[in-house]
């Protein structure tokens, strides 16, 4: 946690930022409540110190990343230079570990560090992968802010596959993966086993979040990036109805990657002939989903981020955004009022 507070410090995550009227994307005081640090640890249980310390930090950025794409850009509706923000983060992430660009930014700043400790021991393939799954990611936040401006939300389909990049979930289950590399052939990771079992876990983490964060969201930033408004806007139902729906999705996401490990995983080991040393990587990298799953779900429930208290707090007891858009009128000409 001390480690965690001071990169977030060092690489500019509590400045201020030009436009934001807030002053910042966050504080110190609200980086310290959402504990990203005891999110990792039950994540990434086996790591070592400085795993943790680099896991925490991806988490770190990841998160502010993905606020600070609605708080910059979703406001103003500015996709032009959200689009050349993210063109940009790929200067931070050179395969061959040359020289970099001067940050503009805490998002760069902080990614240029990361990539430089990640990527550092990897081989070629290994950074090739890595990066693709970071601009897998903040690509979707493109995705995002698309819909918001046009106050579009998505179907069921085109939202249960873009959350699971919009989620990071493919990075933080790679920082997972990085260590058996070389010993692993990539290829079986994209086998219909191991891809069910990731999109398995995946899923039921990002439902958790949806269900936790629909108030935040729904309420207080009027998004329409939230399963369970998926579900309403797309079956006509009521929100609680749809809170059901969306937990009985979990239910099925997480039999079905019970059955995998139980049933599918073992004959993929003989369908392919895998050796022991293999089969156990396998293994426990499904058994690191069980962390993966159960971590997040227990950070939702002790962190602050999703409270109706500190929601207030941050928006500084203003009206929230779904409820402002209800009682102000709309049309040409009252852009000032808003």
């Amino acid at each position: 946690r001390r480690d965690a507070v001071g990169w977030a410090r060092r690489v500019g995550l509590f400045d201020s930022i030009p436009g934001v009227e807030a002053g910042g994307v966050w504080d110190e005081r609200r980086f310290l409540l959402f504990d990203l640090a005891h999110c990792a640890s039950m994540i990434h249980a086996d790591a070592s110190r400085e795993q943790l310390n680099l896991s925490s930090d991806w988490l770190a950025w990841g998160t502010y990343g993905d606020d600070y794409y609605p708080v910059v850009f979703g406001a103003s509706r500015d996709l032009a230079a959200a689009k050349l923000c993210d063109e940009r983060l790929g200067l931070f992430m050179p395969i061959d570990l040359g020289a970099v660009p001067e940050p503009l930014n805490p998002l760069e700043r902080g990614l240029a560090d990361l990539w430089r400790r990640t990527a550092t021991p990897m081989n070629e393939a290994a950074r090739r992968d890595f990066r693709a799954a970071i601009e897998t990611m903040t690509a979707s936040w493109l995705w995002e802010l698309g819909n918001q401006a046009g106050n579009r939300v998505p179907d069921p389909i085109d939202y249960v596959e873009m959350r699971r990049s919009t989620f990071g979930s493919d990075l933080t289950m790679s920082l997972a993966k990085l260590a058996h590399y070389d010993l692993v052939p990539a290829e079986l990771y994209h086998t219909r086993v191991m891809r069910e079992l990731d999109t398995a876990a995946q899923d039921y983490a990002t439902f958790t979040n949806d269900l936790f964060s629909y108030q935040k969201e729904i309420e207080f930033e009027g998004e329409v990036h939230n399963m369970v408004l998926v579900v309403e806007n797309f079956l006509q139902v009521d929100r609680l109805t749809a809170r059901n729906v969306v937990a009985d999705l979990m239910t099925a996401r997480m039999r079905q990657f019970e059955h995998i490990v139980t049933e599918d995983l073992p004959a993929m080991f003989e369908e392919f002939e895998l050796g022991d040393e293999v089969r156990g990587v396998l293994t426990r990298h499904a058994d690191g989903l069980k962390d993966w799953m159960s971590g997040i779900l227990e950070w939702h429930r002790r962190c602050a981020r999703y409270t109706e208290a500190e929601l207030r707090r941050h928006h500084h007891g203003s009206v929230p955004a779904a409820t402002l858009s209800r009682l102000l009128p709309s049309g040409p000409g009252t852009s000032a009022l808003r």
